[in-house]
């Protein structure tokens, strides 16, 4: 039987209108009927591309926040179906991707399974030899206390996400996932704090700072949001 396979999105996948993007969402996602559900989430990445500003990431113990997960409009029969949605997920996150890659030392893709579902153990075993061969695959730090965020098995090792209108679980056989390396400091072993993610944010040219504000516009949210958004300057009045 097929299964069903579904994107976990956090963060510019969803909205970004540039590079590669739309046209991987109109090839590969059915976003019409994208379902909120609930991730572990918060800012944690520094992002040179977006102007030092702080961008989203997992963290295995913070509170619940609000990702998007949207339909794969392909189902997936064989691992070289499973490969292919990944490779271009990884596409879509980083441009610059060479041909049959999912990973560089900053970020990968990620599977999550549903646990009430009969995903044939062959299909996992062979995305776990798929991710061993990967280069620089699972270099995604936590803090000490959250553990591993990617079993050596090309899994993430968060909860089944479940629907934030139902409160049921989300029927999906399979998810993808973009996990990205957060800034955790060395000295202070943590994720940044919302002072220094709002000061960046506030120092970020004003098409960057658009980050937070176009996640909140599309339903990804974060138990940060609030805190964040009051230390914010006022929309289109970041630097310049």
């Amino acid at each position: 039987m097929p299964l069903t396979a579904g994107v976990l999105i956090i963060g510019s996948l969803l909205w970004d209108s540039e590079k590669e993007r739309p046209a991987w969402r109109a090839a590969r996602l059915n976003v019409p009927v994208a379902q909120t559900v609930t991730a572990p989430i918060r800012y944690g990445r520094l992002s040179g591309s977006r102007g030092n500003s702080y961008t989203m990431v997992f963290s295995r113990m913070c509170p619940a926040g609000q990702a998007k997960l949207v339909p794969c409009s392909h189902t997936i029969s064989t691992i070289q179906d499973l490969t292919a949605e990944a490779e271009h997920l990884w596409k879509a996150e980083q441009p610059r991707a060479e041909a049959h890659q999912i990973a560089t030392d900053w970020g990968c893709v990620a599977l999550l399974c549903n646990p009430g579902r009969k995903v044939p153990e062959g299909l996992l075993k062979a995305w776990a030899d798929h991710v061993g061969r990967a280069p620089n695959y699972g270099k995604v730090t936590q803090t000490k206390e959250e553990g591993r965020l990617i079993g050596e098995n090309g899994r993430l090792l968060i909860a089944w996400p479940t629907c934030v209108d139902t409160g049921e679980p989300v029927q999906f056989d399979l998810l993808l996932v973009t996990a990205n390396d957060p800034e955790i400091s060395t000295a202070r072993p943590n994720y940044p704090d919302v002072a220094t993610i709002a000061g960046a944010c506030n120092r970020a040219a004003g098409k960057y700072a658009e980050y937070f504000w176009n996640n909140t516009e599309n339903g990804i949210h974060t138990f940060q949001d609030d805190e964040i958004r009051a230390q914010l300057r006022l929309r289109g009045q970041e630097q310049p």
